[in-house]
């Protein structure tokens, strides 16, 4: 459920006399999306056009430009060869956002941006295309069925942005292979979208809502996407950073995303808020007044329940619903069900 879309600009190396603090946040933020890749932190899109586009513009192939481009801002750190490679293994193994999402293209008049972060962009072919994707992400964020885009973002070249570009538009002709977006404004009415613009991976961990991601997730493997963000932000915001490979271990049980299913913490979401809070603060065991040992009888007095060396336990999320969790004897923590009040049972 995390992903990205790398506007074609980004692999557009900086025209000969830029700065070397351009050349150096040109190569710092291809470095950066590559490693989220490679880490697996989420999926990379591109423009369907990004290749076509950066040829047009005389950008690809760039090993040429780089070596000038180097050069002349006098940065020795990087050679061209390697930058080259990077950018293009980035390219090849981001898919494009218009096939995963099923809307190909889209022609808008009076097209509104606030703020309009593209309009200082050149060569024009590429404004017109990072703009052309924004929409394109919006309609599908907002129109579209589901919530396959809550962690979704557009990676720009302003390293230090992240905000929401409020979107506004007509739409005159749209091409598409989705069945439900029945409700999408055509003109003469208006369209108004949104979508999540970043600098780099961190920021876009930073800015993301963890509560939508857990509202969206239709399988257990976003429920832990949910997660780990959730404790990649609890660990900024605490000054105590980690990256994303150090995160604290914790495993999902198989019954647990049936047990948010049941409980219909996709439609909750003050649920859905509340009972991320508690598994971030379970996985790094904080607010442990929260937590009672779940016992294998009703009486205070009955054994705590075990599965070998594992320890069954039981946090409060609110006064109705607890979070049946096992401590493991590796150290970790496994989720295991969402219960009402008066239910005290855990899946093995």
């Amino acid at each position: 459920m995390l992903s990205v879309t790398i506007e074609t600009s980004i692999f557009a190396p900086p025209h000969v006399g830029v700065s070397a603090e351009d050349v150096r946040g040109f190569v710092t933020t291809l470095l950066d999306w590559k490693e989220a890749l490679d880490e697996e932190r989420l999926t990379v899109y591109k423009s369907k056009f990004a290749v076509e586009l950066l040829m047009q513009c005389e950008m690809y192939p760039i090993r040429p430009q780089l070596k000038m481009l180097l050069t002349s801002a006098e940065v020795f750190e990087y050679d061209s060869n390697t930058v080259a490679v990077l950018a293009e293994a980035l390219l090849a193994r981001s898919s494009n956002i218009e096939d995963a999402i099923g809307i190909y293209d889209v022609l808008v008049d009076e097209l509104a941006m606030d703020p309009d972060v593209f309009e200082a962009y050149a060569p024009v072919a590429l404004r017109d295309d990072a703009k052309r994707c924004a929409v394109v992400v919006s309609l599908a964020k907002r129109f579209a069925g589901g919530h396959a885009l809550e962690g979704h973002a557009i990676a720009i070249r302003a390293q230090d942005l992240a905000r929401l570009i409020q979107i506004r538009g007509l739409i005159r002709d749209i091409e598409h292979t989705r069945d439900d977006l029945a409700g999408l404004p055509l003109a003469p009415e208006y369209f108004e979208a949104s979508v999540l613009l970043c600098g780099s991976c961190h920021l876009l961990l930073m800015n993301l809502n963890v509560g939508e991601i857990l509202r969206g997730a239709m399988q257990a493997d976003d429920v832990q996407a949910a997660i780990r963000v959730g404790l990649y932000k609890r660990h900024t915001e605490q000054r105590t950073p980690l990256k994303w490979q150090d995160l604290p271990a914790f495993t999902i049980g198989s019954a647990f995303f049936a047990s948010l299913q049941a409980h219909h913490v996709t439609s909750n979401s003050g649920l859905a808020d509340r009972l991320m809070r508690s598994m971030v603060e379970t996985i790094c065991h904080d607010n442990l007044a929260a937590t009672h040992a779940l016992r294998s009888g009703a009486g205070g007095g009955n054994r705590q329940r075990m599965r070998g060396k594992d320890s069954a336990w039981r946090r409060d999320v609110d006064y109705e619903y607890h979070l049946h969790y096992w401590e493991c004897e590796a150290g970790n923590v496994e989720l295991a069900n969402l219960v009402v009040h008066d239910e005290f049972s855990i899946s093995e």
